[in-house]
């Protein structure tokens, strides 16, 4: 299951902890490919992650969040902010 499924999925603690699980095994799978194949600094990594450092990646979740209306406390909402930070600058 991708990794937007798996976003479309999370309801509960559970499913939101999976989530998490899965971003981590996929940053680890895109960084073993990177040491293999770097991509261009100036496109998105092997796996699609264009924020690729802890700091870019929560620096997208803090903007990401701010500018997101849809924010709320929800699981959802806590795992559409973790997964923000592969994308969101």
């Amino acid at each position: 299951m991708n990794l937007s499924d798996l976003l479309d999925k999370v309801n509960s603690k559970e499913t939101f902890f999976e989530l998490v699980a899965a971003l981590k095994k996929d940053k680890i799978d895109e960084d073993e490919k990177e040491n293999i194949n770097r991509s261009s600094k100036f496109s998105f990594g092997a796996n699609g992650c264009e924020n690729g450092n802890i700091s870019m990646f929560l620096d997208a979740i803090h903007l990401f969040g701010n500018d997101n209306e849809e924010i709320s406390l929800s699981w959802y909402s806590y795992a559409l902010l973790l997964y923000s930070g592969i994308f969101y600058k």
